[in-house]
């Protein structure tokens, strides 16, 4: 593992420049926050990250092998239960037990059978995160995480991530700043540096 660094990473759509020579460094083992109104690259720079989209020119070396992403959306398996959409991004590194451990502490035990399907939003989105966090990860993508999660369980969600860690680095998008201080770590406010 090492940082991250980006040099000069610029990314436009159709004639329009969403990321513009971007330079950043996400340190090893350590949380930043991104945000930024709608609109200004935070989602394509996980995306590029990813390796979901392709950047049009600058460098980004130090992205570990293996990466884990929470998306906008759920992206969960429907028909499948809270421990099958785990399991089938974990395989058999971990056991059921954590799994259910891990549900747990989201307040999911109840639901651990349930199908996606049956399940509310929130509590779709708290599988989603047990899903990027249980899969063993050098860096861990997290884009608007705790949208739609009331305060109370948006806390006990922040303090799961930063409980779960382990060492990994840790790049969040979102707009609200209590969630920015919350989740501590380094903040790069896109809206001052991403044209």
């Amino acid at each position: 593992m090492s940082d991250i660094i980006l040099d000069s990473v610029s990314k436009s759509y159709e004639g329009k420049t969403v990321l513009n020579g971007i330079s950043l460094v996400f340190k090893e083992g350590e949380i930043t926050c991104i945000k930024g109104p709608s609109g200004c690259g935070k989602t394509t720079l996980l995306r590029i990250l990813a390796g979901l989209t392709q950047k049009d020119s600058g460098t980004i070396s130090g992205i570990p092998e293996r990466i884990s992403c929470v998306f906008q959306e759920n992206r969960l398996c429907e028909d499948f239960s809270c421990i099958s959409n785990i399991s089938a991004v974990t395989g058999r590194s971990i056991k059921i037990e954590t799994i259910l451990d891990h549900l747990a502490e989201l307040e999911l035990s109840g639901s651990a059978t349930e199908s996606i399907k049956n399940l509310s939003g929130g509590m779709k989105r708290r599988v989603a995160i047990a899903r990027a966090v249980c899969y063993k990860s050098g860096l861990l993508l997290l884009d608007e995480p705790f949208k739609g999660l009331d305060e109370k369980l948006k806390l006990k969600v922040m303090d799961y991530v930063k409980a779960h860690a382990g060492g990994r680095t840790i790049i969040c998008v979102t707009h609200d700043n209590f969630e920015a201080e919350y989740m501590g770590g380094t903040l790069v406010d896109f809206g001052e540096i991403a044209y």
